[in-house]
């Protein structure tokens, strides 16, 4: 292959944006997301297999077949999975991408953890959450027990919960950056509130010209828009009965239901942590977010000192 740029995240940072408008649009590169990324048996087993099963020669098998092309590679799973992996993958996906794309340039996109995570929850809905918000994230100030074990394990493999560690953007950054020749970092919330210099970055990054990605970013309706609180709380009750569903029956019927919960209660508050979790988590984040703009400080979340948490 002649360049390679692989996208790996974060979640909800107009991941579904860029992976329907920006990236097949790229003048001179092909374009394979998670049905390639992700589905296909060989980038499953560079993601989910231990080294005892992993197979690098049928994912160089595929690649073969893009020798001498342009590349765009993106899944936000690469950045490792949370639940029941609690993100052990995350090392081994960054060694394995760099063995087989050494020169490959990096993109990472990164939001605020809170409203990150928050937004994460409201997706998460749409599948099969069954918590509340403040119940969605593991941590040690859980403060739950955990099978047999101490109360605060910081991995709770006994569960299913999104785990906070996966959060700690200093230390992913700076696994790529040992393993990549280039690692470009861009902020959410540029995206949102300065498209001007998102856009702008997009085009140092990528050759696509500015004016193309703010005509994009501008005429597209938003994608995998967030459930209202009223939304959230008859999804969490309907999800309790998803393990009932495996005849065609009742799988019609929790189908029916949930897509009616979607179609009323559209206006109102997004799902959001309570004051008491949101102090706890920017408890959690400020010293590694202090870490994160004192040693980058180019990728600028000093600009956005409140929602950083700084």
């Amino acid at each position: 292959m002649s360049n390679t740029i692989i996208h790996i995240g974060m979640p909800r940072t107009a991941t579904t944006f860029f992976q329907k408008n920006i990236f097949p649009n790229i003048p001179g590169y092909e374009y394979y997301g998670i049905e390639t990324t992700h589905f296909s048996e060989a980038f499953n087993q560079l993601q989910f297999a231990d080294d005892s099963f992993y197979d690098q020669k049928m994912v160089e098998e595929l690649i073969k077949k893009w020798e001498g092309k342009n590349v765009i590679l993106s899944n936000e799973g690469f950045i490792g999975q949370s639940y029941n992996l609690n993100y052990i993958n995350r090392s081994i996906i960054a060694s394995r991408l760099s063995t087989l794309f050494p020169d490959a340039k990096i993109l990472l996109v990164l939001r605020n953890q809170i409203d990150l995570i928050a937004s994460l929850y409201s997706i998460s809905l749409l599948w099969r959450e069954t918590k509340d918000i403040d119940d969605y994230i593991w941590s040690t100030t859980q403060n739950k027990q955990i099978g047999y074990g101490p109360k605060s394990l910081k991995f709770n493999t006994y569960d299913d919960y999104e785990n906070i560690v996966g959060y700690d953007y200093l230390s992913l950054i700076q696994l790529y950056k040992e393993k990549f020749p280039h690692v470009e970092i861009l902020l959410f919330e540029d995206f949102i509130h300065q498209p001007e210099q998102f856009a702008n970055q997009l085009d140092v990054f990528f050759g696509l010209e500015k004016d193309k990605v703010l005509h994009l970013m501008k005429n597209n309706d938003p994608i995998n828009e967030s459930v209202t609180t009223k939304q959230a709380k008859k999804l969490t009750q309907l999800n309790k009965f998803r393990f009932l569903t495996s005849s065609s029956l009742l799988n019609r019927f929790y189908l029916r239901r949930k897509r009616n919960i979607m179609s009323t209660h559209k206006n109102g508050d997004k799902p959001y942590f309570s004051d008491q979790k949101a102090n706890e988590l920017k408890k959690l984040f400020h010293p590694l977010n202090k870490k994160l703009a004192q040693e980058y400080p180019e990728i600028g979340i000093q600009k956005y000192s409140t929602e950083y948490y700084l």
